[in-house]
């Protein structure tokens, strides 16, 4: 059995890969001391967190458009363009500590003048979408652009009183363009192919060669332990690999971590060949 095997055994046994000591981040910043109470009636603290807490969540989306704007169709009337032909794994990473997270996808791509029929010079493509940011960095976005009384005077506007902005209120009091574009700024993308990058296609076929035994009695005798865990983090990582070799029906087996050792593990065969030759680029 080889290593990779060996992981992938493990998760498919426990399906969810967790890490119990997973590691809370610590909470926003408060308010600016120097700010007043309130701003005609909206208090300083509820205009902050709402506006904070929704900041937060937009390094989520950003993200996620980045990544869903890399996709390409899978058809094309443009014969110079490449379209998707086949999907890969795929991987998710959210976490609590603001802005981490990860995703990426391998997917099989063919020049649209090959045809659509049996096409030739199809080739692995990975695309990914990440923050090159720290948390400090999305809240540097929020102390520059908060302001108190044009947030409390957009408020009044839309007729939202000052007791309905709660902890759970969430507004971008009209700053969104200036906010997604420098949280745009800070999200770095990859968008290559396996004619560049040929660590693609070793992950790709390292997958290809497992047999995954999908026995719910638990591991064989012979299965090795399972690696140390990961530092303890807040990340919820999500690797779906579609499976193939079923023709007459859609399978995709799906692994979940928290900081599992296995995972980090796998995703060591799968992407770092990829990491590698992107490295070797900025070099």
């Amino acid at each position: 059995m080889t290593r990779l095997q060996s992981i992938l055994s493990a998760c498919a046994v426990f399906l969810s890969c967790s890490f119990a000591d997973a590691s809370v981040p610590p909470p926003p910043p408060a308010p600016p001391a120097d700010l007043p109470e309130a701003y005609d009636g909206y208090a300083t603290e509820s205009l902050w967190y709402a506006y904070l807490f929704w900041v937060l969540g937009e390094t989520v989306t950003r993200r996620e458009a980045a990544f869903e704007a890399l996709g390409l169709p899978g058809y094309s009337d443009d014969e110079g363009a490449w379209r998707t032909e086949l999907e890969g794994p795929s991987y998710s990473a959210i976490s609590w500590w603001i802005p981490a997270g990860t995703l990426f996808a391998f997917e099989e791509v063919c020049p649209v003048s090959a045809g659509y029929s049996n096409p030739q010079g199809c080739l692995w493509r990975y695309r990914e979408a990440a923050f090159e940011a720290r948390a400090h960095d999305i809240h540097a976005i929020v102390y520059d652009t908060f302001e108190g009384a044009i947030f409390a005077a957009h408020l009044a506007r839309q007729g939202v009183p000052p007791d309905a902005v709660t902890r759970d209120y969430r507004s971008d009091f009209g700053q969104a363009a200036e906010v997604h574009a420098r949280l745009d700024a800070m999200i770095v993308t990859q968008d290559v192919r396996a004619d560049t990058c040929p660590g693609i296609s070793e992950g790709i076929e390292a997958l290809a060669q497992i047999e995954l035994p999908l026995s719910p009695y638990g591991p064989p005798d012979d299965m090795p332990p399972p690696p140390p865990p990961a530092p303890p983090s807040g990340d919820t990582q999500i690797l779906s690999i579609p499976a193939g070799y079923f023709p007459d029906m859609d399978v995709t087996i799906t692994i979940e971590s928290n900081g599992a050792g296995s995972m980090r593990g796998l995703m060591d065969d799968l992407v770092g060949p990829v990491r590698a030759c992107i490295d070797s680029y900025a070099d």
